[in-house]
């Protein structure tokens, strides 16, 4: 009923992990709750649980599917090890710098297993001018961008500055396990999770949209080649 196994359940009652809104909302229906359960869930997760960046990173880790559209930085799945320090170091949010970058170069690992995620990236195209650690660092993780982009299970795609604005700033992340789809909006330093099936299907939408307005895998590598010659 709760679209759970029995370990599950029994993780939840030694509170090693919490039920997601996809587990309580049978539940609400079934026991004609008034969405009770899902509502406090909510209200539990907005009281206690932002940025929640654990939780997300649990999502990515098992996920079988992740899509991504970022319009400030390079999505971190698919950084260098050069570019991600840089952006640590300016961004000034981590005291361990290296075991950040590290954390994130362990992350990428997923994409490189026997039975990797499927992973579809859409990088708006100023994210390839800003000049992330100088030109010789930009001009590596450009050369990485083309090169991971290479395997049938990674796409990449480039949404053009004529297309106008897609109406997401910042990050957003889509991740679908087996037990159930999650979203992930990121900007700055802020960082929400959602797990609401309604607003996480609103979530879809907007990034379907922006995919329908990408340039096409191999246009997008054009794009990316001619932005490596103009790194000087």
């Amino acid at each position: 009923m709760a679209n759970a196994s029995r370990s599950h359940v029994s993780n939840w009652e030694a509170g090693r992990r919490r039920p997601s809104v996809a587990n309580l909302a049978p539940l609400d229906e079934a026991w004609d709750t008034a969405n009770l359960l899902t509502s406090l869930a909510e209200h539990a997760k907005e009281g206690h649980d932002r940025p929640r960046v654990g939780s997300f990173l649990q999502y990515e880790q098992t996920a079988m599917s992740l899509k991504n559209y970022s319009s400030d930085v390079v999505f971190g799945l698919l950084q260098t090890e050069e570019y991600a320090r840089s952006l640590f170091q300016r961004g000034g949010v981590v005291d361990d710098i290296e075991a950040a970058v590290n954390d994130r170069m362990e992350r990428q690992q997923r994409l490189h297993e026997a039975d990797p995620p499927h992973l579809w990236v859409v990088l708006a195209q100023p994210v390839l001018w800003w000049q992330v650690g100088g030109p010789e660092v930009m001009r590596s993780q450009l050369k990485h961008l083309l090169q991971i982009s290479e395997p049938a299970h990674i796409s990449l795609r480039v949404l053009p500055v004529s297309a106008g604005w897609p109406g997401v700033s910042g990050s957003l992340s889509l991740m679908t396990t087996r037990e159930t789809e999650v979203a992930y909006l990121e900007s700055g330093r802020m960082g929400r999770l959602v797990e609401r099936p309604p607003e996480v299907r609103d979530l879809r939408v907007n990034y379907d949209r922006i995919g329908a307005l990408a340039l096409p895998e191999d246009q997008s590598r054009t794009l990316i080649k001619n932005m490596l010659g103009l790194i000087k």
